[in-house]
């Protein structure tokens, strides 16, 4: 029994999809690549629009811009005819994607990652180890298992378990 799967259930479109799109809109202007000049040097957008390069945000937004173009609206087309999609169903999908990330207070919560219109920065570091993983790890160093048992039993990296064995914290969860 054959499955039918979707070619492509990501939103985000393939390099070659968005090229085609970029291209059908630029020859719809009636505008060749050097004509598109001032958005990106005309070699870059050519392999822009035979897919041998990335795009980037930024270079998205110029060349939007001199399409005079949503960036957003590029990317629509380009998801739909990869997700083979008509715009109205590709639009009421994006609409249930929507609503889920207001959900999650998404945009409710942007603001307080901006500060004087600049993006906040953080510092880089690990994230915490989840008290379940520092619990399980201790339980079984209670039982007597290795740090190798321990690693394979929960499947956590070796250097996870240890740094969890040999750790302050170790105790203060424990009790």
């Amino acid at each position: 029994m054959a499955l039918s799967f979707p070619l492509r259930e990501a939103l985000m479109p393939s390099r070659s999809t968005l090229a085609a799109i970029l291209r059908s809109i630029r020859t719809a202007r009636g505008l060749s690549q050097e004509q598109l000049g001032g958005a990106v040097e005309a070699r870059h957008l050519h392999n822009v629009e035979h897919a041998k390069t990335n795009i980037t945000l930024d270079m998205l937004e110029r060349i939007s811009a001199r399409l005079d173009v949503d960036p957003i609206a590029l990317l629509a087309m380009a998801s739909s005819y990869e997700r083979r999609e008509s715009l109205a169903a590709f639009n009421a999908h994006l609409q249930v994607e929507m609503k889920k990330l207001e959900a999650l207070g998404v945009l409710s919560g942007l603001p307080s990652h901006f500060e004087g219109g600049d993006l906040v920065t953080g510092k880089a570091g690990k994230r915490p180890i989840p008290i379940e993983r520092i619990q399980a790890v201790l339980a079984c160093k209670t039982e007597g298992m290795s740090q190798k048992q321990t690693s394979l039993k929960l499947g956590m990296p070796a250097s996870t378990v240890h740094k969890i064995w040999h750790s302050d914290f170790g105790a203060s969860v424990s009790q």
